[in-house]
């Protein structure tokens, strides 16, 4: 099994070459992953790639510490919350 290290690697490095890929990716992210490096993301999970640029750069911040009312929930009867953000890859 790939690790989510090693698949934003090959992510990174196919948006760098394939300039066809990285537009897509930017506009359909969903569809970019899935035809581009064969990753399924839930319909429900929210992708969103952003592009820095000269005079942009963007800070990603962990998921709040705090769990959500549906995340307590789900552990409370056993399920599996998820602590990372591409915890869906992990299914």
């Amino acid at each position: 099994m790939e690790t989510q290290a090693s698949m934003l690697e090959k992510l990174l490095a196919k948006a760098a070459e394939d300039t066809a890929f990285r537009t897509k990716l930017l506009a359909e992210p969903h569809t970019a992953l899935q035809e581009g490096l064969g990753i399924q993301v839930p319909a429900d999970f929210n992708v969103v790639i952003l592009e820095d640029d000269a005079r942009t750069a963007h800070l990603v911040l962990p998921a709040s510490p705090e769990l959500t009312d549906a995340q307590l929930e789900s552990a409370a009867g056993g399920g599996i919350c998820g602590d990372g953000a591409l915890g869906w890859l992990e299914d």
